[in-house]
């Protein structure tokens, strides 16, 4: 039987739940591709496509969905922060370029609802890492 992994795997499951709404939220399916993005956003679609990372996001939202229900989950919440991670750190550079040039940006908040959660799932691993042997498989 098919079961969920507590509170861990209910967390799992909100979080691919919001990855996989995140990365339907980018592709241009619901509307009009934005002619300017913020900074953040500029910087993360220089490196790939927000189609490519719409795709991204689905995937990680799809593995977290799949890895709440099994007490392997580590790689799935990996993904999570660091995607997380990734996004919050290119919101980061684009707040901070809009202050070096005079012109600040709410790219804070931005970088906030990214980097704040991926900090609390990052601090609420430790305890769980150091628990396991390490000759474990």
């Amino acid at each position: 039987m098919i079961r969920l992994n507590g509170a861990r795997g209910a967390a799992l499951l909100v979080a691919g739940a919001y990855c996989f709404a995140r990365g339907v939220a980018y592709l241009p399916i619901f509307g009009d591709v934005p002619t300017s993005l913020p900074a953040g956003l500029a910087l993360i679609s220089a490196v790939l496509s927000i189609e490519v990372w719409a795709g991204i996001w689905i995937i990680v939202g799809i593995g977290c969905c799949l890895r709440a229900f099994s007490t392997s989950d580590a790689v799935a919440w990996g993904l999570l922060t660091g995607i997380m991670t990734a996004w919050g750190a290119a919101y980061a550079i684009g707040w901070f370029s809009s202050i070096a040039v005079g012109e600040p940006s709410r790219e804070w908040l931005n970088m906030s609802t990214y980097l704040g959660p991926a900090i609390i799932i990052a601090i609420l691993s430790i305890p769980r890492a150091r628990k396991v042997p390490a000759n474990a498989p």
